[in-house]
C-alpha cells in the first residue's frame, strides 16, 4: 500500500508540471500561429494583382501612379482573380475611378453594395485632390498607386500598391499595428496602437 502511495506521489509530481507547461506551450503556440496569420494578412493588404472580369463589356483605363497625377476612367462591376482586396483567389470587384489630376476613386472588393458608399473604399487622389473639399480618403488606400489599366471588353488587369499598409506591415512585425485590423475585417486606422489578443477577435 505504502508502495503505491510512493507511485502515486511520483506520478503526479512529474504529470502535474508537465501538463502546466504543455497547457501554457499550447498557449505560446497559439498566440504565435495567430501573430504570424496577422502578418500573412497585412502582407495580403499592400496591393492588388491580376485580372478583371465582366459580364458586360466594360472600360478601365485609369492610372495613377505615386498618388501624384490620376488621370483616365474606369467602370468595373464584375470579377477579380489574383492577389487583391486582402485575399487572394476569386472576390467580387467594383470600382469606378475617374479625374484629371485630381481624381475620384470608389472601390470594392468581396462583400459591398456599390450603392452605398460606406461599404466600399472611397477617396480623392492625386496631388491636387486632397487640396479640394470635402477631402474624402480612405487611410488604407492614401497614398497608393492605383492602376485599373487596361480593361476592354471583358478583360482587363489589376495592378496597385498601398503605401500605408506597407508600414502597417513592417510595423506588425515589432507589435504596432498602425491599420487595427488584427483580428478584425476592416481596418480602424488608429495609432500607435498594439496588436489585439487573439480572443478578442470579431
Amino acid at each position: 500500500m505504502g508502495a503505491r502511495r510512493g507511485w502515486l506521489k511520483l506520478s503526479l509530481a512529474v504529470l502535474l508540471p508537465v501538463l502546466v507547461l504543455g497547457s501554457a506551450g499550447c498557449t505560446y503556440l497559439q498566440k504565435g500561429v495567430t501573430y504570424f496569420r496577422y502578418r500573412v494578412e497585412d502582407a495580403a493588404d499592400i496591393g492588388d494583382m491580376g485580372i478583371t472580369y465582366t459580364e458586360q463589356p466594360s472600360i478601365g483605363l485609369y492610372w495613377n501612379s505615386l498618388d501624384m497625377f490620376p488621370v483616365g476612367y474606369s467602370n468595373i462591376d464584375g470579377w477579380f482573380f489574383g492577389w487583391g482586396g486582402g485575399q487572394v483567389g476569386l472576390t467580387r470587384h467594383y470600382n469606378k475611378c475617374y479625374g484629371f489630376g485630381a481624381a475620384r476613386e470608389v472601390i470594392g472588393w468581396g462583400k459591398f453594395d456599390k450603392d452605398d458608399e460606406s461599404t466600399l473604399n472611397v477617396r480623392q487622389a492625386g496631388f491636387l485632390g486632397v487640396l479640394i473639399p470635402p477631402h474624402q480618403t480612405t487611410p488604407a488606400y492614401t497614398p497608393a498607386c492605383v492602376h485599373f489599366f487596361p480593361h476592354i471588353g471583358y478583360v482587363g488587369f489589376v495592378w496597385n500598391l498601398r503605401y500605408t499598409e506597407i508600414m502597417d506591415f513592417m510595423l506588425g512585425w515589432v507589435g504596432l499595428d498602425i491599420a487595427g485590423d488584427d483580428g478584425y475585417d476592416v481596418a480602424r486606422w488608429s495609432f500607435p496602437r498594439r496588436s489585439e489578443p487573439a480572443e478578442e477577435e470579431q
